[in-house]
């Protein structure tokens, strides 16, 4: 069977343009109001997605229900043609459980998207980026069961296993053909994580956390269909498009993230973390049609960059019920931009966020906003579509979160 058509471009983009690429860290209300700097202060059950060892510090059983909307913005020049996003809002839930089994082990298990984006360009049949994609929607869901350990007085330690399905969906269209064309792919991967924190005795007032992510390779199985039903072999179009079932390959990056908390006050907490993602893995998306055996391989090469994610979040507990958050995140850009597309519209971007959070004996509910501010970017599409000029300008994103949280 051989490998055929990579047209994915930039898979993996659920909900619209938040971290660095197509990455998600909106996890809870108390998690976007911090900017993400939640990996070595007081435990939640979301901390499954940030920091699963600190569940450890959780009593009985615990759940919480979050809900993320996201309203993105953007606008794309390609060859001097310019287009923006349609106005539109995005849902991204998450769900989390935890149980304390023993003084010494916890359980806990988790579904949040890691990864996404989602948006549609307007007046796509006059706008050339067309040619390269007017609209994506991919979602991510994470299943994450995960065994944490109390080790001692001072450390935790956790490993997680993860399930991640993929729905995805792209659409192109060509102007000089008068046809649209749609790639669409589910598929399910695993991967796995291993995380720690450690609260020293000798300096009661800091604590550290840890976490690794592995690498999660993604095969999808869908198809591709133009509007028309004719098939466009390559050169008519950049890659051969064909109406067919498909198959998709792609690798998602590992990353490593470490976070350093300082209690200033009995009620006072201020955090600030790093995170490393090495998206040099994600150098292309392959795709190939089943049942066909003498079309060659074309691939999409994204050829991106490891990057950096720092952030910093402070929380003030006001009482024993109220408390109030902030945080300020800088997150660096993987894109090359020499391989500019249409479906990850973004440079760095920097993010400012705040929010409060009520808790009972029982029961607790966390709201978190955060806005993002995108820096512009100019560059070129990849030789595949001609080394065209690309440009991304007036980026941004508006990102509300709320979490409700109960203790049995």
């Amino acid at each position: 069977m051989k490998k055929l058509v990579t047209l994915m471009c930039s898979l993996l983009m659920a909900h619209s343009a938040f971290g660095a690429g197509f990455a998600l860290y909106e996890y809870s209300g108390r998690s976007t109001a911090m900017g993400g700097a939640v990996m070595a202060s007081d435990a939640e059950p979301a901390s499954l997605a940030t920091n699963p060892s600190l569940i450890t510090e959780l009593d009985s059983v615990q759940a919480q229900l979050s809900a993320t909307l996201v309203r993105p913005k953007a606008t794309t020049t390609i060859n001097n043609s310019t287009s923006s996003f349609e106005d539109s809002t995005f849902f991204l839930p998450s769900a989390y459980a935890t149980a304390k089994l023993s003084d010494q082990i916890s359980f806990g298990i988790g579904a949040f998207s890691r990864y996404g984006l989602g948006g549609k360009y307007k007046n796509y049949q006059t706008w050339t980026g067309s040619n390269l994609a007017y609209e994506v929607n991919l979602e991510t869901v994470s299943i994450t069961p995960t065994i944490a350990v109390h080790a001692s007085d001072e450390w935790s330690l956790a490993m997680g296993l993860e399930a991640m399905t993929i729905d995805f969906t792209q659409k192109m269209y060509m102007q000089a053909l008068a046809d649209s064309f749609k790639i669409h792919g589910t598929g399910v991967a695993w991967g796995g994580n291993y995380s720690f924190t450690y609260r020293p005795n000798w300096a009661e007032r800091w604590s550290f956390g840890g976490m690794y992510r592995t690498k999660v390779k993604q095969e999808l199985s869908g198809y591709v269909k133009t509007g028309s039903g004719n098939d466009y072999p390559a050169p008519t179009y950049p890659v051969n498009m064909k109406n067919a079932d498909a198959l998709g390959y792609i690798t998602l990056p590992d990353s490593i993230s470490f976070g350093t908390a300082f209690r200033a006050t009995d009620n006072w907490t201020l955090e600030a973390g790093l995170v490393g993602t090495f998206w040099s893995s994600y150098d292309q998306i392959l795709i190939e049609y089943k049942n066909e055996f003498t079309s060659p391989d074309i691939k999409n090469q994204k050829k991106y960059k490891d990057v950096i994610r720092v952030n910093f979040g402070t929380e003030y507990k006001l009482n024993q019920n109220w408390a109030v958050r902030a945080g300020y995140t800088f997150d660096q850009s993987p894109i090359n931009d020499h391989y500019m597309d249409t479906l990850v519209p973004a440079d760095d971007r920097h993010l400012i966020s705040a929010g409060l959070g009520y808790r009972t004996d029982t029961w607790s509910a966390d709201l978190g906003y955060s806005h993002i501010f995108i820096k512009d970017l100019s560059g070129t599409t990849s030789s595949q579509y001609s080394n065209l000029p690309a440009k991304y300008t007036d980026g941004s994103s508006d990102i509300i979160s709320f979490t409700f949280g109960y203790k049995f």
